[in-house]
């Protein structure tokens, strides 16, 4: 594909940014005064974290060097602090990012299938502790019998495909529908055997979230698509998010095309091409969302409009260590950091072209949103926006 040079970055206005990002709807929705004041610098923002002070210099320089291309959003207590879009969602046709450009996730997306799941515990349609089997029929007697929903979420199950480049289901390349696809991919998964004893060790696990979604379609009653549409990102106040073909995502002019540097080459390639049935649709990382869709799930989720109050904690607090320090830790859905004693729950995402991360700090009240069509580009926005938000004194 040629690419488009003209202009070569282009950052959009903080007052446009604001106005697009809807920064009424987002300043409407308060968090619980417990939540926003229980650290002591809530309400204060450290001209670090300004726009214009170190944190958009930052992210600047890594647009002008052309490492980073996306959308950064910060918000305290609802209220938008700092919005940047930076480079091109399309360098082909030659259009720019914005507040309004559609990301693809990546793995944010298992927050929403973690939602619909604990929706449904919370109703008493599932139980964390019972087994694939008790919801779910096809599987292999080892895998039906043992894997419990508690341990496909925390990814101790023993379940699934390795992360990074699984085997493909036969019949993959001729799938072009979002059901097709997951119904497809389900049929695959049935006859996969374990890897592990389950409860055991923990291993990522894209397929885990792929078996809960199933679950979640059976236990509601709907397609886990109508579901997550009607029962998060309705409650959420997230218009733009959703899930879409690959044709879709090449045509729609508002979604940025994920770049990749390819083996050998030191030029950013759209790789939108190569995307199909294997993340288009995946319950696991195939949603697509704006930053102010981000951030609105991460208010709603604090706020108690996904869940009561006491499935906000279940879903968010630790269940699994992941580092020797204890600072980082699985849950239900959402990952725990801890830095400098305070908490940061969400969860990235990134596969080739897709960077994307989504944290909110509970004891503060700050939300970073940081969604990159550059492979990689958001681990460092993210590592730096960390830092400054639990450093602020």
């Amino acid at each position: 594909m040629t690419e488009n040079h003209e202009p070569a970055l282009r950052t959009a206005s903080r007052r446009t940014l604001l106005t697009a990002l809807g920064v009424a709807p987002l300043a409407a929705v308060t968090l619980p005064a417990a939540t926003a004041s229980a650290h002591p610098t809530a309400g204060r923002i450290p001209d670090a974290l300004r726009p214009g002070g170190e944190f958009d210099q930052y992210v600047s320089r890594l647009a002008a060097e052309d490492t980073f291309s996306g959308t950064v959003l910060l918000t305290l207590r609802d209220r938008v602090v700092l919005a940047r879009s930076h480079r091109q969602a399309d360098k082909g046709r030659g259009i720019p990012n914005g507040p309004d450009t559609i990301f693809a996730l990546g793995s944010i997306t298992k927050l929403f299938t973690a939602t619909a799941v604990h929706q449904l515990a919370e109703q008493g349609k599932l139980s964390y502790g019972a087994t694939l089997g008790t919801y779910l029929t096809g599987f292999r007697p080892e895998v039906a019998g043992t894997v419990t929903i508690h341990q496909l979420l925390t990814h101790t199950s023993g379940f699934g495909r390795p992360a990074a480049d699984p085997p493909r289901p036969p019949g993959q390349d001729g799938w072009t529908e979002l059901q097709e696809i997951f119904d497809g991919t389900v049929d695959y998964l049935r006859g996969l055997p374990l890897n592990f004893t389950p409860g055991t060790k923990n291993v990522y696990s894209n397929d885990g979230y792929y078996v809960l979604a199933a679950v979640v379609a059976e236990v509601s009653g709907q397609s886990y698509y109508d579901y997550v549409r009607e029962h998060v990102f309705g409650p959420a106040a997230m218009p733009t998010a959703g899930f879409c073909t690959a044709a879709q995502w090449r045509e729609d002019r508002r979604i940025a095309h994920p770049y990749e540097k390819l083996p050998d080459s030191n030029e950013w390639t759209d790789v939108v091409a190569e995307f199909d049935g294997g993340i288009i649709g995946n319950p696991a990382g195939g949603a697509f969302a704006t930053a102010a869709d981000m951030a609105r799930f991460a208010s709603a989720f604090q706020c108690h409009k996904l869940h009561s109050s006491a499935y906000t904690h279940l879903a968010a607090s630790p269940k699994w260590p992941l580092a020797p320090d204890n600072s980082f830790f699985e849950g239900y859905g959402p990952s725990t950091h801890v830095m400098t004693g305070q908490r940061i729950n969400g969860h990235n995402g990134g596969t080739k072209g897709v960077s994307t991360n989504l944290d909110w700090f509970p004891d503060s009240g700050w939300t970073a949103v940081v969604l990159g069509n550059y492979g990689a580009s958001a681990v460092a926005v993210t590592r730096k926006a960390r830092q400054l938000i639990t450093a602020a004194r």
